[in-house]
């Protein structure tokens, strides 16, 4: 089966930096005095906003030659403008570090869109975090059941977003009626909708509130309905979304191929056409940044979770969760991705 490969051409200043960096420039001259942007896929307010935070205040200290780093946030389409940025525009001389928006690895499977993730140099992941479809507790909805019977209103972002495709995807293969409100800038305006009123509830990682919302899980003011991604002992007893799936069936390996961005979770990367010696370099840095206590502590501090992957173990789930595509699969996810014609 072909899927859509999108070639990155390499502009002049990239073959600067490759030329300069192959004659024998030390690590330490090429990012000495240069700035290093940390990319946000959303807007500020949220855990996306915060794991890079996290990420811009540790890894400078880990590159050779300490370069400045500072946070810049790209919200749009659920995280696809800001992989399309990295894919077509940003430099690729690694003075541009991105946070995948877990849900947009898949998205150029069924969307026209220019990136192709799969052609990014990753770095490693922070985290790789459970999640749910969560209610405010005045509305009394407590049990899977009760979205099967009456429809409720989901905050979400952009079309690609994990908060978007999750609950549609549970809504194509459970009968549920979920009704999402598009066009929320980010986590903290999510939170807001929901807390607000607007919406009943929202998709989101259990950690997606811990770090910005701590009070909300020990006074129950969301209620988790249906779990997703990595297994979770906190969330024992609700009903995780793969399980209700028959094994084997084609349902169960459409969830295998979208939980496999939250499988990745959290991970960074830059941009495709980076000299393999600088993607070598940020891959140590953000190694030992991962491994380094103060990174963790700064991590507990803000109450996010802290589960890391390597590059290596990144690049393993990627290719796991494209080996469960077949035609009859790439076909159901297509009817997810599908907009509907008002």
């Amino acid at each position: 089966m072909n899927y859509p490969v999108y070639k990155s051409f390499a502009t002049a200043a990239t073959f600067v930096a490759l030329a300069a960096f192959s004659q024998s420039v030390a690590a330490a001259d090429y990012f000495k005095g240069r700035t290093i942007t940390v990319q946000v896929p959303s807007g500020s307010g949220g855990t996306y906003h915060v794991y890079c935070q996290i990420v811009q205040r540790n890894i400078g200290r880990h590159i050779p030659g300490n370069p400045t780093t500072v946070v810049q946030n790209r919200p749009g389409g659920g995280g696809a403008k800001s992989a399309a940025y990295m894919a077509k525009v940003a430099p690729k001389n690694g003075t541009v570090i991105a946070m995948i928006a877990p849900g947009a690895i898949t998205t150029p499977l069924v969307r026209n869109v220019k990136f192709n993730a799969r052609e990014f140099n990753w770095l490693g992941a922070v985290a790789a975090r459970s999640s749910a479809v969560w209610m405010w507790h005045t509305h009394g909805i407590t049990t899977l059941q009760q979205i099967k019977d009456k429809e409720v209103t989901i905050a979400t972002t952009g079309f690609s977003s994990g908060g978007s495709v999750i609950p549609r995807m549970i809504n194509h293969l459970l009968g549920t009626k979920m009704k999402l409100i598009y066009g929320y800038k980010g986590g903290g305006a999510l939170n807001l909708a929901v807390e607000r009123l607007e919406t009943q509830g929202r998709w989101n990682f259990r950690s997606g509130f811990t770090g910005v919302r701590p009070s909300w899980l020990p006074e129950k003011k969301v209620i988790p309905i249906i779990a997703t991604g990595p297994r979770d002992p906190l969330m024992k007893g609700v009903p995780h979304l793969r399980d209700l799936l028959k094994s084997g069936s084609i349902e169960q390996k459409m969830y295998d191929v979208i939980g496999m961005n939250f499988e990745v979770g959290q991970a960074f990367y830059v941009a495709p056409g980076t000299p393999d010696n600088i993607v070598a370099i940020l891959r140590k840095a953000f190694s030992d940044m991962i491994a380094d206590p103060r990174t963790k502590a700064d991590i507990v501090e803000r109450r996010i979770e802290y589960s890391p992957k390597s590059a290596k173990e990144v690049e393993e789930e990627i290719a796991k969760g494209f080996d469960a595509i077949t035609p009859d699969v790439l076909k159901g996810l297509k009817t997810i991705y599908q907009k509907k014609k008002s």
